[in-house]
């Protein structure tokens, strides 16, 4: 790859970047518990955490679209899962969530949340599995009941909407920094290699 067909992506920063956002999701737990700090999460935490997945996951796609259209490194790392994707949600089927897929919902998103999915959200859009009227009232896959507090943790929800359609993404953040950080690595690689 020559060195004018490198995205103007600082690979130090986007690392120092990954680190960042991997910190706050599973730090916030932690810090929520000190007194007269919690006021400080909801104030700055959220936006915080948007904004890393923003930046992260647009130097991210910079990456991949940069490819040699050879290259088959770009194939594997995109096809990486690191999480759950519903393409209508709440209508669609649950669907591996391919890395590509996951930097695209975090550009595209209308929110990014705690791993926490209301037993009520589900309950009032999501076509419930049985007959009608049976009062079948099955939680689907994807539903965390054990997931109580609002704080986040190593998996957060991103929803955003595309093609005229809501999206869903549960997205697994020590998954995505890792196979970031091996997109990351095949950058660097590729520029030792021509100095």
């Amino acid at each position: 790859m020559r060195e004018a067909d490198t995205p103007i992506v600082d690979m130090l920063t986007l690392r120092r970047d990954l680190y960042f956002v991997m910190s706050l999701l599973l730090a916030d737990k932690e810090v929520a518990k000190i007194p007269n700090v919690t006021d400080w999460t909801k104030a700055f935490h959220e936006n915080e955490v948007r904004r890393l997945m923003l930046w992260v996951a647009t130097a991210t796609r910079s990456l991949l679209g940069s490819f040699e259209t050879k290259d088959t490194k770009k194939k594997d790392i995109e096809e990486k899962v690191c999480g759950e994707y519903w393409a209508n949600f709440p209508k669609g089927e649950q669907k591996p969530l391919l890395f590509r897929q996951a930097c695209n919902s975090a550009i595209h998103a209308t929110g990014i949340f705690p791993y926490k999915i209301s037993e009520q959200d589900y309950r009032t859009s999501l076509p419930w599995q049985g007959k009608s009227g049976s009062g079948s009232r099955k939680i689907p896959a994807g539903f965390d009941a054990d997931r109580t507090v609002d704080q986040y943790s190593d998996r957060i929800t991103i929803r955003s909407f595309s093609g005229g359609k809501t999206t869903r993404a549960h997205l697994d953040i020590i998954r995505f920094v890792q196979i970031t950080d091996t997109l990351i690595n095949h950058f660097e690689e590729a520029d030792n290699a021509n100095r």
